[in-house]
């Protein structure tokens, strides 16, 4: 048996039906209102964050900055010249404020980056040739010098104008370097690098495969063998002239005839036994002095025999 349902459940029954229908309606216009929200949320959220990281860059950046460069230098000439082998470098140095001291010490580096060199080839062995020869890893030349900004009242300035000088003797050649100027007390670089070329010339270098240098050996002709022969006879010395023996005795010459000797000839002279014990050579055996004082001495003795003879 069936029962009958009020008429009351059947109209609350299409009320739910109808407020299902018409939240299956609205949904839709929900969700996209719910997915704009959400995107405009990221879209500022990364917005946020970009800012975040910029503002983040530029304060690690500027500290970095004032650490690393203070000021400004301005060189009146990048390339100066040669001048008795010196180079004078004229700066103006901004400190970018005005210093606590009146003298600031600074350390000057010079880095070599390219030697100038001067080389004699065997394309040009006559004229030497320039060659830019790049060079790496090379130790910088330090020069520390106190830079000034005051006067002499003593009143302290935030620019100055300081020169600088190079010399050889101080390692320095033509070339090109790069120029880092820092302070000393903190290491605070002092504007920017600077690239600076030295004009001059530097030492020639023989870079030649062969040198040929002296004067060639002179081959000897027929004529210097020929008067290198007569220069040595006339150096042998004359050893049979001084060797010849006198023509005549001079005691033989000045001696009596046969006609003119007495009946008895004299008795024999014993020689004389002694003297210097030199011996004379065969040049001074020869003089033409010595054989008249011989001949002088024998006449003399022969002379006294007589006398006594007859006495």
């Amino acid at each position: 048996m069936r029962t009958a349902r009020p008429r009351s459940d059947h109209l609350s029954q299409l009320g739910a039906r109808r407020q299902r229908a018409a939240r299956s309606h609205a949904r839709p216009g929900a969700a996209h209102a719910g997915a704009a929200r959400r995107l405009d949320g990221g879209r500022r959220l990364l917005l946020a964050r970009v800012v975040a990281a910029a503002l983040a860059l530029l304060g690690a950046w500027l500290p970095a900055t004032a650490a690393h460069a203070a000021g400004t230098v301005t060189l009146a000439d990048r390339s100066p010249k040669e001048d008795g082998g010196r180079w004078k470098l004229k700066m103006t140095i901004n400190y970018g404020g005005t210093p606590h001291l009146g003298h600031i010490p600074m350390l000057f580096s010079f880095t070599p980056t390219m030697h100038y060199e001067r080389a004699l080839t065997d394309q040009s062995p006559e004229k030497p040739v320039l060659n830019k020869i790049p060079l790496h890893n090379q130790q910088s030349i330090n020069e520390s010098m106190d830079v000034g900004f005051s006067d002499g009242s003593g009143k302290v300035f935030a620019i100055t104008k300081f020169d600088f000088v190079l010399r050889r003797d101080r390692g320095f050649e033509a070339g090109e370097y790069d120029l880092v100027i820092k302070r000393a007390s903190d290491g605070v670089q002092m504007g920017q690098k600077q690239k600076i070329t030295l004009q001059g010339e530097n030492e020639v270098i023989d870079r030649r495969a062969i040198v040929f240098t002296g004067e060639k050996k002179k081959k000897d002709t027929s004529a210097d063998k020929a008067e290198k022969a007569d220069a040595e006879k006339s150096d042998e010395p004359a050893g049979d002239e001084a060797q010849a023996e006198p023509a005549s005795d001079p005691a033989d010459a000045d001696a009596p005839s046969d006609g003119a000797l007495p009946d008895e000839a004299p008795p024999p002279v014993e020689p004389k036994q002694g003297g210097c014990g030199c011996r004379l050579g065969p040049d001074e055996a020869a003089t033409p002095l010595a054989l008249p004082l011989v001949a002088l001495g024998a006449a003399v003795a022969l002379a006294r025999r007589r006398r006594a003879r007859r006495g």
